[in-house]
Parts: C-alpha cells; sequence; structure tokens
C-alpha cells in the first residue's frame, strides 16, 4: 500500500507543529493509508490523514483528507469535526493552534501541561511513536 502522499502531508504537518511547541505521537493504519497525529497527547485533539473519509465510529477533531471536498465541519453527537483537503493545510494549522489556546485559557497552562503527562501514561502511546 503506497502512503507516499499521506506520509508527506503529515511530514510537512509534523515539522510546522513541532516547531510551534506541539508535542506529537504518530501511528501509522495496518490497512489503509491513514496516519493519526495525537497533539500534545491528545490534549488538543487528533489529526486524521488520509485519501478517504473515515469510520463514522471514529470521531477525530481534525480530518486532512486528499481531495476532500464536503463540508468544513461537522456536528456530530455533539461534537465538532473539521474537514480539510491536503491543499488546506495551513487552515488546518491555524485551528490547531486556536484549539490549543482556547484549551490553555478554559484549563490553564499548568493544568494542560499535567494532562499531557497524565495522558502520556496512557497505554495508547505503546502503539505511537513520538516523532516531535
Amino acid at each position: 500500500m503506497n502512503k507516499k502522499q499521506e506520509i508527506k502531508v503529515s511530514n510537512k504537518v509534523i515539522h510546522i507543529l513541532s516547531n510551534k511547541g506541539f508535542k506529537i505521537n504518530r501511528y501509522y493504519s495496518r490497512t489503509t493509508r491513514s496516519i493519526y497525529l495525537k497533539l500534545d497527547y491528545g490534549v488538543c485533539g487528533a489529526i486524521r490523514i488520509s485519501d478517504h473519509v473515515g469510520k463514522k465510529k471514529y470521531k477525530y477533531k481534525f480530518n486532512l483528507i486528499r481531495n476532500y471536498n464536503g463540508p468544513r465541519e461537522v456536528k456530530d453527537d455533539g461534537c465538532y469535526r473539521k474537514y480539510y483537503s491536503y491543499q488546506h493545510t495551513n487552515e488546518l494549522i491555524e485551528d490547531v493552534e486556536k484549539e490549543k489556546k482556547v484549551k490553555i485559557q478554559k484549563y490553564g497552562l499548568k493544568n494542560y501541561e499535567e494532562y499531557m503527562k497524565e495522558n502520556s501514561k496512557r497505554d495508547l502511546y505503546k502503539s505511537f511513536k513520538k516523532v516531535a
């Protein structure tokens, strides 16, 4: 399975966000071309990068889909999910930065960092690779 485009886009996102101080963990799907990026150990959500729309049962806050052409934001069971095409990576980055600012304002920087520390201990991160 060729993930060249997805890897290229994920590397760009990782590079930009890591330079902005985000902690990033990456996971490659074994069955699809999807790549998952956890931001600040999930406190700031996650980005799903893929060539197809994902399964409805998984609710990723940020979705970067190759050639995506649809609604930018969808309310799903009370959760807002955002969608971008690969050509709109800069908008994704801006929205991720806004999300972090909102969370820090809501929780306070000290609590945000404490949530990151607690989340980093979860078993989930045994399958993710720390990349930034």
